[in-house]
């Protein structure tokens, strides 16, 4: 393989999957796990869960695993009744970084091309490029 990695190893090996089987192989076997777009955002816990209990089992260290959550982000009004994760204000959205930690989460992918309202066929083009670039500079001031 050219170029070569620059770790010995290699690069780092992330599996995907919901499916507890996929779960369970992600910890036995990579160096961590990455949700899909549409997983349960306030439930991405259990599956943490169950591939840090997959590597414990196969006697690998469950704490030097990454998970990576792609999230699905939608920026509405702040306030909403039955607001999901990674939906809402910038100010709402930042909030969830932490609940996101707080159920192991380790990296988290902003996606914003699940967003109907800068991705869909009615979407203006100029102002789905100005609202990616403002939430950009919300979530990652100076990038």
């Amino acid at each position: 393989m050219d170029p070569r990695p620059l770790q010995p190893s290699g690069p780092p090996i992330l599996l995907g999957g919901g499916a507890e089987p996929a779960l369970r192989r992600a910890g036995r076997l990579a160096e961590g796990w990455v949700s899909s777009s549409r997983a349960d955002l306030a439930a991405i816990g259990r599956s943490v869960a169950i591939v840090r209990e997959a590597a414990r089992e196969a006697g690998r260290d469950a704490s030097a695993l990454r998970f990576v959550c792609r999230g699905a982000v939608r920026v509405r009004p702040a306030g909403r009744e039955e607001r999901r994760p990674l939906t809402g204000s910038f100010e709402e959205i930042r909030g969830d970084f932490g609940a996101l930690a707080g159920q192991g989460v380790t990296e988290l992918f902003l996606d914003l091309n699940f967003d109907p309202a800068i991705t869909g066929p009615d979407a203006d083009p100029d102002a789905s490029l100005d609202r990616a670039l403002e939430a950009l500079e919300a979530f990652a001031p100076g990038a």
